[in-house]
């Protein structure tokens, strides 16, 4: 994992100023803030991520994500509600404080949130 401090990304993707810190594109960990303010818990729900995109072969994880934020937003209305639904999210941070959760974690793991 690589570390990179991209304020300039954030102002990019979240231009209302959205309260994402960091943002998984594997292999790098692009963040608003220096690393040091990194919690172990954010470091963990990206790793996650990370874990994801690997086992979707990259572009099938942001595709995926792309149709699945799309298609949420389109019925609930709201950016914050839509992203919080997304399978991969809903994975995320429900384990990001689950520190041992990547060495037992199934394949395709995220797949069990689709809408419930």
């Amino acid at each position: 994992m690589v570390i990179v401090k991209a304020t300039w990304l954030f102002r990019c993707f979240t231009p209302s100023g959205g309260k994402f810190r960091a943002m998984a594109i594997w292999p790098f960990l692009f963040t608003r803030y220096d690393k040091s303010t990194l919690s172990e818990s954010i470091l963990n729900h990206e790793k996650i991520h990370f874990r994801q995109q690997l086992e979707m072969l990259w572009i099938g994880f942001f595709l995926w994500y792309s149709v699945e934020f799309v298609l949420l937003y389109l019925k609930l209305r709201n950016r914050d509600m839509a992203y919080r639904q997304i399978s991969f999210e809903r994975e995320a941070y429900g384990h990001e404080s689950h520190k041992d959760y990547l060495k037992h974690r199934k394949w395709f793991a995220w797949s069990r949130y689709l809408r419930q």
